[in-house]
């Protein structure tokens, strides 16, 4: 990769971190040394959430109080007075400094003295902090810091944070140390290890005398290369869990805002500097700053009273980026304390008390149970709670609304939020622009539209695509993958954004599901200069959607103005008017290339007017290529020009300071803007709204067409930062990354680029040639037709197929495939050839091309039942078997008598839907793949509608038929890489036996992404190219989103072999295969293994196309049709079904042939063995495209590896996750193996270490079932008294015959996948023997196809998701009555949001509030809720609570619904009155008998029939 500036290096997720953290906070505010203890004892219980390499942990940290009494002795020491240690001016420094900085300046530390003196701090003392270095492992000994403290004292207590804020800044931009803490309140002590090794790294830290009345927690969970103590948390100001998905923009934000920012620091670092800044800077107070960068999603801001969505309005104008992505945060200020969780609840926090402490975890395990006092709660998707600590006073806390009161005083002190309103205007209060506001925009109203097109480089695809956009209001779906060229090797004209691909949330930071949680999403921005705080006078317009209407450059009967307001934004000749009238000065910049300039000086140009622009008070600016093509004036790329512009703002100032980009909006006007990619790459390059007038034009062709356009538009940006992990527009940013691009245009765009260099690739001197020429077409007499995409498989589907029957000879494919890939170059491989030797000193008949077991380094790629028929389906598992090869299932469950059957063969997939993921299912293979991505659609989910759901496929993916199926876009148990490595753990549980893969979208980044798959546990990641198949994508998201396989294992192979772990797993290779000249490429490359899916379904008679989604394929490939009779009902003309037997025979002679290449092509150059091959990039070379892309870096070897452990080094060794369940499993199996049949096993604790209890016993008696040594019925009892609180997986996967009970808690994960069996969860006692707890964390039943769930406390977010059977009694009720007025619904309810979402069958009894945004993609399935008019629970309420996406119906209860509620209602009552809780007992039976006018149900509207219509 070529990264021509340091902005480039930060898009890569080099730095992101996930993790565990926890807070204990003393009740009074009285320091103890308990509250730092018991903070260090829960990090070392939660270890198994930390990463490590070689046995050396990630990092971890404490934030404490000052250790006032420990200074006090150091000062006396020092021959100073003890006191100062207590006065408020007190500041102590923790400074980190590389042993390389002290031994290259001796004097660096009187210097770094001499600032404090400069600053007019006094040194008190300095001293080298007591350290044991002997206690760290050998990586972190070898960079082991300086640990440097400084106890100062401050001439201004009240200044004193905004002081040393910057001095901490200024020395660490200025020098390579880290200020782990620079504060006259906390310290931060961090070491590069694993918890156990903090006190024994800071001998301070055990001293009794060491007090703190708050101490904060964090141990790292890394994904980058080498860990580092400089980026350990805590920081300064916070600890964080997560990922900041938009902290890309939020580093522009702050800069802009003149907060400065630590050199390559982490997303969590640069988030605490941002919140210093906020406060430091603008005056913020702690809750205040947390609001504004975590605010509440827009549809909750709407729903709030006046004034608050006036502030909300100005802090999304002030930051217009927000934090979104997985973030739970604990922050420190001062006295204050914020604990706060992410809009969509992704990370877990919960909440608690003990008699002395307040206490925040990631995990509730982790604090005792019996300790605690009242009833644990995690926090509610974008809930905050604050705690205020006052001197000789009881902390404080704030619940969500306290606390918005208090930001909201807050402000009000800083400036007039009233005003502020009044300069904030919608687009239905906008005056209309006279007719004449339209004449700049006619200069080309003369050309011809075909040739606008042609030198626009619109594609016959653009306009296809378009066209169906605009007539059928929704946008085209298309199937199986890519296969014409990428752009820097294609023949035909490219614009710079055909250059970029979509970058996509993979495994840290998972993409989110905007179908089913649509209410959460916003492409709201603001137009106009940002405000300033403390002053008015800054108007700003208010569009719903960054895309403006009119801009034409002829007249149009298309009502625009109107069309614009209906979806909340406004025609551009309006907005140039509001801002031209008196209010703002708007100015139009042509984007345009003039003669005799070149490009480089036409964006010296843009730069230098826009700059002059805005400083003369410009507040708008509108880049226009509308005189692109008249005149002399020629074509100027509308991304390169938005970006040069942008950036030149960012980095200018005006006077008084302030950034001029804050002062201005940036639109954009031009033909170029040609689909969504197009839209979604502009405003990702910094335009803040759109004109795309020639789009607007074609879609005049249809009825309506700009309205359903426009709306198709919205929601497809909406998809494309969903599949970032975004759920506002205003986050979005450059995610994007390039191929081909030489340095000079790519350092244009601060995007990460690949295969370019300073001479070769796209260079300014191709653009200015380019533009050149497009003049000529668009001015031509002539038409000028627009061009098509060349695509590979129409030119050889028929010869795949006639050499799978014998009719040609494989030789002649390949040289054929080889000839159109020289002449049309399609992947980056298709530049190189091999280095064979001069002379071929092995027989090819003697190379061994086994790898793992298997003959063939190959393997045929997941494909469900579902997306597949069933006689294809079978064919590829009999294939495999037959070639001893492996085929991946699909998503879609297994057919029954497969399971078991190819079990060295198959590989069986655990995906977002869990479709039939069973235990027996998991146990029937020895390869399990969890979908993290698919490379031809990424960051997206499936559906398969109620049509294609036969009778057979319901019965594999047990659902009901006719019912549509839906996969969210991500796993709901996936949302940090500890989740990861949590589900890899599980089904090493289930099946001890199975090889674990990650299968992964591949991406800019997925080196660092490869390294946490292998630290979570992995044997195998499958790396998914973009140009992969599928059954069915968004058809944007098939060419645009993704990245080249090549690069994706490259990238993977050299990160694992830098960081010495290449040896722990295998590399799969997926996209785009077609021969076995591609196999060998691609292990070269790295990969171990390569995949063939779309060829496999060439090989058997897919005649490619690309209707695979309408389930009428015509040779009974991608359909559920299984006879000509039954085709011909359904009104196929033709249908020629698939026989078994042939197409094994097809695809064992096409692949035994493919085989024989490899072992040629091995053969040739001079290996034995194929498998050493991989890795080898030297013996390719780039013999084409050599002015396209440089492939040097591609091809270079890998960097040189860490060294491993020393084995003589500490190493921290905890019991293993599954340790309990391992051992319970023995002690049940030995007993029923001694004839017992029914086992009860009891146990008085279980911790949060001790994950997926029930989950191995499950597993091993489905194996033991299966293998005949379990005969008969059998019963286990599986029962864990008083105090205890499970880890994360508590019965994940189990099955009948299996009982748990837990008196206590649980956490994420409770029956994910269950089949059978009973898990209960009651209250625990506490050690006064009062019941407290009682809940359950994420996921509850996620996936879950059978058993029965009774759970008497409250759940979090998303309790039973895709819930497809069993039954689930959810006891929590109603603490105090309802108050909507407010919104956030979650935090008050006893499902914490987005319970029920997709779920397809099954029963539900929720008693208490089930919490918003419910039942959303419901399909199945019904939900009883229990109705409290006294709390305010009726109807109504109800309704708010139905999530956008929820097509469902309430209704009352009939005879058989009451028989299910007495049903349920009875097994939960049994279970109270078994635990001795006769009080809940007989309520819950005061319940039952008022069962028939005390519940509703929820069920799914009858679904309306789904005919499947072409594309």
């Amino acid at each position: 990769m070529n990264t021509p500036e340091n902005e480039t290096n930060e898009l890569l997720p080099v730095e992101r971190d996930a993790c565990a953290i926890i807070c204990y906070c003393n009740k009074t505010a009285k320091p103890t040394h308990g509250n730092l203890q018991r903070t260090i004892e829960a990090l070392v219980k939660m270890g198994h959430r930390a990463g490590e390499i070689n046995g050396e942990g990630d990092g971890c940290g404490v934030l404490t109080d000052i250790p006032r009494l420990l200074w006090r002795e150091a000062l006396e020491e020092a021959g100073r007075p003890g006191e100062l240690a207590d006065s408020p001016a007190f500041a102590l420094g923790h400074f980190l400094v590389p042993r390389q900085v002290i031994a290259e300046d001796p004097a660096f530390r009187e210097k770094t003295l001499r600032r404090f003196a400069d600053h007019g701090i006094e040194v008190l003392t300095e001293r080298p902090g007591p350290v044991r270095s002997d206690v760290l492992a050998s990586n972190a000994r070898r960079d082991e810091p300086f640990f440097w403290q400084v106890a100062l004292r401050c001439p201004d207590s009240k200044r004193a944070p905004e002081t040393l804020s910057a001095l901490a800044l200024e020395i660490e931009g200025e020098t390579p140390v880290h200020a782990a803490s620079l504060s006259t309140d906390i310290a931060v002590y961090k070491v590069h290890g694993a918890p156990e090794i903090l006190p024994r790294y800071y001998p301070d830290l055990k001293r009794r005398d060491f007090l703190s009345r708050v101490t904060i927690g964090h141990s790292r969970y890394s994904t980058n290369t080498l860990p580092t103590v400089l980026r350990a948390q805590p920081f300064g100001l916070l600890a964080h869990n997560g990922e900041i998905n938009t902290i890309e923009r939020l580093r522009d934000e702050a800069r802009m805002m003149g907060i400065a920012l630590p050199s390559g620091g982490s997303d969590s670092q640069d988030l605490n500097r941002l919140l210093e800044g906020l406060m430091n800077r603008h005056g913020l107070s702690l809750f205040a700053a947390m609001e504004m960068v975590f605010p509440p999603i827009v549809s909750e801001m709407e729903r709030m009273p006046p004034e608050l969505r006036c502030l909300y309005t100005l802090f999304r104008r002030f930051l217009a980026a927000s934090a979104q992505g997985p973030a739970a945060v604990i922050a420190r200020c001062g006295d204050g304390l914020v604990l706060s969780v992410d809009a969509l609840g992704l990370r877990p926090l919960w909440f608690g008390e003990t008699e002395t402490e307040y206490f925040a975890s990631s995990e509730l395990g982790v604090v005792p149970h019996g300790e605690v006092v009242s009833d644990p709660r995690p926090l509610a998707p974008g809930e905050k709670v604050g705690l205020r600590m006052s001197p000789g006073r009881p902390v404080q806390i704030f619940e969500h609304g306290e606390l918005i009161a208090e930001a909201l005083a807050a402000v009000r002190g800083l400036t007039d939020l009233a005003a502020h309103e009044r300069e904030h205007v919608r687009t239905t209060d906008l005056p209309e622009a006279p007719a004449e506001a339209s004449a700049p925009f006619r200069r080309m109203a003369g050309l011809r539209q075909e040739n606008l097109h042609a030198a626009n480089a619109w594609k016959t695809s653009d306009l296809l695509s378009l066209r169906q956009s605009a007539k059928k209001g929704r946008e085209p779906i298309a199937s199986l993958g890519y296969d014409g060229p990428l752009a820097a090797l294609s023949a035909s004209r490219q614009n710079l954004s055909d250059f970029f691909k979509e970058q996509v949330a993979v495994v840290t930071n998972p993409a989110i599901d905007r179908e089913r949680e649509k209410e959460h999403f916003s492409t709201r921005i603001h137009l106009g200069p940002r405000p300033i705080l403390r002053k008015g006078g800054r108007q700003a317009v208010l569009l719903e959607t960054p895309l403006l209407t009119g801009g034409r450059r002829r007249e149009s009967s298309s009502p625009d103005r109107t069309i614009a307001r209906e979806a909340g934004t406004c025609a551009l000749e309006d907005l140039l008017a509001f801002f031209s009238s008196g209010r703002g000065r708007c100015r139009i910049i042509s984007c345009t290339l003039r003669p005799g300039e070149t490009v480089s000086g036409s964006l010296a140009r843009l730069r230098s007017e826009a700059v002059s622009a805005v400083s003369r008070g410009c507040r708008l600016l509108l880049l226009d290529d509308g005189a692109a093509f008249t005149g002399a004036l020629s074509f100027l790329d509308p991304g390169l020009a938005t970006a040069a512009v942008h950036r030149a703002l960012r980095e200018a100032s005006g006077a008084g300071g302030e950034n001029l980009r804050r002062r201005c909006s940036l639109v954009v006007r031009s033909g170029a803007l040609r689909d969504l990619h197009d839209l979604a790459f502009l405003l990702g390059m910094g335009a803040d709204a759109l004109c795309p007038y020639l789009m607007w034009e074609v879609a005049d062709e249809e009825e309506n067409g700009v309205r359903s356009l426009l709306g198709v538009l919205r929601v497809g940006l909406e998809k494309v930062i969903s599949t970032m992990g975004t759920h506002e527009m205003g986050g979005y940013g450059r995610f994007f990354a390039s191929i081909g691009l030489s340095d000079e245009v790519a350092a244009v765009f601060g995007a990460p680029n690949f295969c370019g260099s300073a001479l070769k690739g796209l260079t300014f001197e191709h653009l200015e040639v380019d533009g050149r020429e497009r003049r000529k077409l668009a001015r031509s007499s002539r038409p000028q037709p627009v061009e098509t995409q060349f695509r590979i498989y129409p030119r050889i589907w028929k010869m795949v197929g006639a050499v799978a029957k014998m009719e040609e000879n494989y030789a002649e494919l390949s040289r054929l495939v080889r000839q159109l890939e020289n002449e049309h170059p399609l992947a980056i491989r298709h530049l190189t050839d091999f280095r064979f030797r001069d002379e071929v000193a092995v027989d090819p008949a003697e190379v061994d091309a086994s790898v793992g077991g298997h003959d063939l380094p190959i393997l045929i790629s997941a494909m469900s039942f579902g997306s597949q028929g069933e006689t294809p389906f079978r064919i590829y598992a009999e294939t495999a078997r037959r070639l001893n090869i492996v085929c991946m299932n699909g998503e879609g469950g297994e057919i029954a008598d497969m399971l078991g059957m190819y079990r060295k063969n198959r590989g069986q997939q655990i995906a977002s839907g869990r479709f039939g993921v069973t235990m027996e299912y998991l146990n029937s293979t020895d390869f399990l793949e969890i979908k993290v991505g698919q490379g031809a659609k990424p960051g997206e989910g499936g559906h398969l509608p109620g049509f294609k759901v036969t009778e057979k496929i319901a019965a594999a993916r047990h659902a009901a038929p006719g019912v549509t199926l839906i996969s969210p876009s991500n796993n709901h148990d996936i949302y940090s890489i500890e989740d990861l490595a949590q589900i890899v753990e599980e089904l090493r549980t289930a099946n001890p036996h199975a090889r674990i893969s990650v299968k992964v979208p591949a991406v800019a980044g997925i080196g660092t992404i490869s390294l946490g798959v292998a630290k979570a546990g992995a044997d195998i990641i499958t790396i998914s190219g973009y140009d992969g198949g599928t059954g069915a994508a968004r058809r944007h998201a098939v060419k645009y989103v993704g990245f080249p396989v090549e690069i994706g294992v490259r990238e993977a192979h050299c990160a694992l072999v830098e960081a010495g772990m290449r040896d722990r797993l295998e590399i799969w290779a997926d996209g785009g295969a077609k021969t076995g000249r591609d196999v060998v490429k691609l292990m070269l490359l790295g990969a171990n293994r390569v995949g063939f899916g779309t060829m496999a379904m060439v090989v058997i008679g897919c005649t490619a196309c690309r209707g695979c989604h309408l389930g009428t394929c015509h040779v009974g490939i991608a359909t559920q049709i299984e006879t000509t009779e039954e085709a011909r009902d359904r009104g196929l003309k033709r249908f020629v079904p698939r026989v078994l037997e042939n197409g094994v025979i097809y695809q064992t002679t096409f692949f035994r042939a493919l085989g024989r290449e490899i072992r040629t092509l091995t053969a040739k150059l001079g290996y034995r063995r194929t498998r050493d091959l991989v890795g080898d990039a030297h013996l390719l070379e780039q013999t084409r495209g050599l002015d396209r892309l440089n492939l040097a870096a591609l091809l270079a070897p890998p960097p040189h590896g860490i060294t491993r452990r020393d084995e003589s080094a500490v190493r921290i060794i905890r019991k293993p996750l599954n340790y309990l369940t391992s051992l319970i499993s023995g002690l049940v199996t030995e007993a029923f193996d001694g004839g017992s049949e029914r086992v009860h096993y009891n146990d008085d604790n279980a911790s949060s270490s001790d994950r997926a209890i029930g989950t191995y016993l499950a597993g091993a008696m489905v194996r033991a079932c299966r293998e005949g040594r379990l005969a008969g019925a059998r019963d286990a009892v599986l029962h864990f008294r008083r105090d205890s609180i499970p880890g994360n997986g508590l019965g994940a996967f189990t099955a009948d015959p299996l009982t748990i009970l837990v008196e206590g808690g649980a956490q994420d994960g409770v029956g994910k996948s269950a089949n059978g069996g009973r898990i209960t969860v009651l209250k625990g006692e506490n050690r006064h023997g009062v019941r407290v707890g009682g809940s359950v964390g994420k996921g509850l039943a996620y996936g879950a196809q059978g058993g029965t769930f009774l759970i008497q406390g409250d759940a979090d977010s998303r309790a039973c998701i895709r819930l497809s059977g069993g039954d689930v009694v959810l006891g929590g009720r109603i603490r105090r009555p309802l108050d909507d007025s407010g919104g956030y619904l979650a935090e008050r309810a006893n499902l914490k949001g987005f319970a029920f979402e997709y779920m397809t069958a099954g029963r539900v009894v929720v008693l208490g509030d089930p919490g918003p945004w419910i039942c959303s993609g419901m399909t199945g399935g019904t939900v009883f809720c229990r109705l409290d008019p006294e709390m305010g629970m009726d109807r109504e309420a109800l309704r708010r609570r139905l999530a956008k996406g929820a097509h469902v119906t309430i209704r009352d209860l009939e005879e058989d619904d009451l028989a299910a509620l007495e049903e349920l209602l009875g097994l939960y009552h049994r279970e109270l009155i078994s635990s001795h809780q006769d009080e809940e007992a007989d309520w819950v039976e005061g319940v039952i008998a008022r069962c028939r006018t005390g519940f509703v149900k929820i069920v799914p509207e009858p679904a309306p029939p789904v005919v499947p219509t072409d594309e």
